[in-house]
């Protein structure tokens, strides 16, 4: 598999929570930064995959059905430069963080008032 010619991205530098790492030190799964996918990393790099599919390949009989290109963001470089504790201790602050933060005040408003059918209104 070859890179795509990206630069590398750091691990550090990406959000916590788009990135997985194994205690044991086993494999590492990264969000794909173009599609969103959850791909394993092989050799420093975003394992090949393909991207979203072909807009209108529904309409094609299946044996003559295009395939979805490859997702620009395969073999995207990856380097991994923070072991598993400091990857955990960020994503303990940002999981701490989120909680802490307040959801909007709902202020309930009163209900407008419910028209009469038309019938009760022939009826007067």
């Amino acid at each position: 598999m070859r890179h795509n010619g990206r630069p590398v991205i750091l691990a550090s530098s990406l959000p916590p929570n788009l990135l997985s790492l194994s205690a044991r030190g086993g494999c590492a799964l990264v969000e794909c930064p173009d599609c969103g996918k959850w791909r394993s990393m092989k050799r420093g790099m975003i394992t090949a995959h393909r991207g979203p599919h072909v807009p209108g390949a529904e309409a094609w009989p299946a044996e003559f059905r295009p395939s979805p290109p490859r997702c620009p963001g395969s073999g995207q470089r990856v380097r991994v430069d923070e072991s598993y504790a400091e990857w955990r201790a960020r994503l303990d602050a940002a999981v701490r963080e989120a909680g802490q933060r307040r959801g909007t005040r709902v202020i309930p408003r009163p209900k407008p008032p419910v028209p009469r059918a038309v019938t009760q209104m022939a009826a007067r």
